[in-house]
């Protein structure tokens, strides 16, 4: 469905503005900002269930559309949809790089955080770090077969006792740098395993029922929200190094989850501007963050929205990251060109 359909199906007997105005609006937005639209007056708004599309964006360039959020039919609000399939296309044009056995991925990111909440690990040996107010400089290479499991011997209707084979990933946070292990997913799920990313499906909609498969491993724990979980392991396959087919449709798949929505201006954690797609469930916030233009991954922002335990406040940063490179190297600690 194109940017035109999403908009007559949201509102069929409201005219949809023409394809040019919708792109001319559209390229306002992700190229200026919000700081380059104008202030929507409230009258604008007939009542307060409907939401004028773009926010401002289509005034300037058509006749006001207005057209309700369409959270309760299985996709994201209009805007957020129509910018999360034009994120999908012009992912697909992109280049592609292959990790050969043997060689290496290479990561550069930021990040800081809540231990236990938004960061599951404590950089360095401070098992108190990182402190929400520190940000740690992380470059990682791990292999890019990742860790695996063998010696697997059926015992009646389960896998029985497996060997672990970890992934020895080489770390340096803040300069120091320490080795690591890291552990294959029991359940099948390994998004830090080269070989697990690219045995997932392309299509958007396989792709979408693996996604809510993998959501459901979670449906035990207390206020579960399938589409929160949904989206934290989109946000979790965005940080490591993706084929660009999948990263399209992860987009995709984004673009129909109920309650996503489109932020014109959000903010990595080293301070670069780009786009965010937000979502809030489970007392948390989550928003990933892409570059405007060629729609770039650049980092995520989980926010705590209510109090939760072990003292975090409302309003709390629990992570909060930018993706500095990702790329494929022949060894580990050296750096890409």
């Amino acid at each position: 469905m194109n940017e035109l359909d999403t908009l007559r199906a949201a509102q069929p007997d409201v005219d949809a503005p023409s394809k040019q105005a919708l792109d001319a609006a559209l390229a306002q937005i992700l190229t200026d900002g919000p700081a380059a639209r104008p202030r929507a007056r409230r009258a604008a708004l007939p009542r307060p269930s409907l939401r004028m599309v773009l926010a401002g964006g289509l005034a300037a360039a058509a006749a006001v559309a207005v057209v309700p959020v369409l959270d309760g039919n299985g996709a994201a609000p209009a805007e957020a949809a129509v910018v999360l399939h034009r994120a999908a296309a012009a992912t697909r044009a992109e280049a592609d790089t292959t990790a050969r056995p043997g060689q290496w991925i290479y990561m550069e990111s930021t990040v800081r955080g809540v231990p236990g909440q938004g960061v599951m690990w404590a950089p360095g040996e401070d098992a108190d770090s990182p402190r929400p107010s520190t940000t740690f400089h992380i470059r990682s290479w791990h292999p890019a077969t990742g860790g695996t499991f063998r010696s697997c011997k059926p015992v009646g209707d389960h896998r029985g006792w497996c060997r672990a084979d970890p992934a020895r990933v080489v770390r340096q946070v803040n300069g120091r740098e320490e080795t690591v292990a890291q552990l294959p997913g029991r359940d099948g799920w390994d998004a830090g395993n080269e070989d697990f990313v690219r045995s997932l499906p392309t299509d958007p909609a396989l792709l979408r029922a693996r996604i809510y498969a993998q959501a459901d491993q979670k449906s035990f724990l207390k206020d579960f929200d399938r589409d929160q979980t949904a989206v934290q392991t989109i946000a979790d396959l965005m940080q490591g190094h993706l084929p660009r087919a999948l990263r399209a449709a992860l987009y995709d798949v984004l673009a129909r989850v109920p309650g996503v929505r489109l932020d014109a201006d959000a903010v990595d954690n080293a301070g670069r501007h780009g786009i965010g797609f937000t979502r809030t469930g489970q007392g948390e916030r989550l928003q990933i963050i892409v570059a405007r233009g060629n729609y770039r991954y650049l980092g995520d922002r989980l926010t705590a929205v209510t109090d939760l335990p072990g003292g975090v406040k409302a309003g709390a940063v629990l992570r909060w990251s930018a993706q500095l490179r990702v790329a494929v190297v022949d060894k580990p600690r050296q750096r890409p060109a």
